[in-house]
């Protein structure tokens, strides 16, 4: 059980998924403490003071979240929320602060550490908490049975978003394009008619120096593949030699032979954004959640498009359910649980939906998120573009990232690279030699420890 744990702490500091996606900030802590308002009317006072520490980020904790907190607060004025900066995503470090002593009462978390740490023990089961919730029959069931595990609730989805086409309908109107991309011949023939390089304009983009194996998963997908699987014994399997993989590692040299791509190749996940909110890239992946990010950087609402990922050998747009579940600390008092659980019902309940929808069309940024409530309409509340409501209910039901993408995502992401960098790169032998290196450094190890462990 011990080389179990080991192996968890180390998968969990290898992770280097962006899961939240709206936060780029570098790393940094730093201890923020709010208050407790005065106690509302109809609220008790009887009960015993309890501080609640609450890991979030910087760019999360907006005036308006701290307007929520303080109306939460006013409710319950025996509760306090200390609100902590950890910059990136805060549920990442989770882990190892529990197992350090130091971890917060809740947090939130993503879904792909959500299933690391639902075989941990270090997320309190929220099942009698939920079913005395009134509100617990709005729940869709597919994400209780998501985060479900030996029949213990381990946590609440706050949020979910998939993973779009978008691109910008002002460079696509001068371009004479009435419609997005449905595959990937299309895709790269608009992306084609979109480049204009006297106007520093790449008509496509994807992430090729960080997190590279992020975005490459979704065309191993649309080909019809996957980079890895997990086995019926929790053993990893690589599949980096699939056809599919060796199709998308294909196609995106098609696009670099095209020079479609930005021409530096160094270009980071927020390098990206600016240049997408700056009209100098046509197109893109982009997930749901950042819509608000582009508003913020001063792109026009209604120049942002958005649509299905391009298709590939498939025939099939295949997305991805990334978000993040609110959990609470299994090792925390039992005073600061049931006090966490209340702000967690507060957070996610219809009537706090419904001021966030409120604020998303005050502030302009509407983001077409997926919400767990199946009482809550985001279209219908914010007014957000009937053709984003298509791409978003079309994207339900995504699928998870692929298994083992914390250890191994490095390897594919130089695989990645060498066949961008180097324009005679064989595909097949640059993603079998990457199969051959991370059996070697890390699965093998994995695999070992797993059977282990069972």
């Amino acid at each position: 059980m011990k080389k179990a744990l080991s192996l968890l702490l180390a998968s969990v500091m290898a992770l280097s998924l962006l899961a939240g996606c709206g936060s780029t900030a570098p790393s940094s802590s730093a201890a923020v403490g709010s208050s407790s308002a005065a106690p509302s009317s109809t609220a008790s006072t009887d009960a015993e003071p309890v501080e609640l520490t609450y890991w979030t980020t910087s760019a999360r904790l907006t005036d308006f979240e701290l307007s929520l907190q303080e109306e939460f607060m006013k409710q319950h004025p025996n509760i306090t929320i200390n609100n902590v900066i950890k910059e990136g995503d805060p549920g990442n470090d989770f882990y190892t602060a529990v197992a350090a002593g130091n971890a917060p009462d809740m947090v939130e978390v993503s879904f792909t550490m959500m299933d690391k740490y639902m075989d941990a023990g270090i997320l309190e089961p929220l099942n009698s908490y939920f079913d005395a919730w009134e509100d617990k029959g709005a729940y869709d069931q597919v994400y209780l049975d998501s985060f479900t595990r030996n029949d213990d609730l381990l946590g609440l989805v706050s949020w979910s978003t998939a993973f779009y086409l978008a691109y910008n309908k002002a460079l696509f109107e001068q371009a004479g394009i009435e419609a997005p991309p449905a595959t990937w011949e299309e895709a790269l023939e608009d992306a084609k008619l979109l480049n204009d390089p006297d106007n520093q304009v790449a008509g496509y983009a994807t992430l090729t120096s960080e997190w590279t194996e992020w975005f490459f998963q979704y065309y191993v997908w649309q080909a019809g593949g996957d980079l890895s699987k997990e086995n019926e014994d929790g053993t990893l399997e690589l599949t980096f030699t699939d056809p599919a993989v060796i199709e998308a590692g294909k196609y995106y040299q098609e696009l670099r032979a095209a020079n479609v791509l930005p021409s530096d190749l160094t270009l980071k996940f927020g390098d990206l954004q600016d240049k997408f909110a700056q009209g100098k890239i046509a197109m893109m992946p982009f997930a749901g959640d950042w819509v608000s990010i582009m508003v913020a950087k001063g792109m026009k609402v209604e120049d942002i498009g958005l649509a299905l990922l391009p298709a590939g050998p498939s025939g099939k747009s295949v997305t991805t359910d990334m978000g993040q579940c609110m959990v609470i600390n299994a090792k925390t008092s039992q005073e600061k649980k049931d006090a966490a659980w209340e702000y967690i019902k507060f957070m996610l309940s219809l009537d706090t939906l419904n001021k966030r929808a409120e604020n998303m069309v005050a502030t302009g940024g509407i983001n077409p998120q997926i919400y767990a409530r199946n009482d809550f309409d985001l279209a219908a509340a914010t007014g957000m573009p009937a053709e984003w409501t298509e791409v978003v209910n079309a994207s339900k039901g995504g699928r998870l990232e692929f298994p083992g993408k914390a250890i191994v995502g490095s390897y594919v992401d130089r695989a990645v690279q060498n066949i961008l960098t180097d324009p005679n790169a064989d595909v097949e032998k640059e993603f079998a030699a990457a199969q051959e290196s991370a059996q070697l450094e890390v699965v093998d190890d994995y695999n070992a420890e797993i059977k282990e462990a069972a």
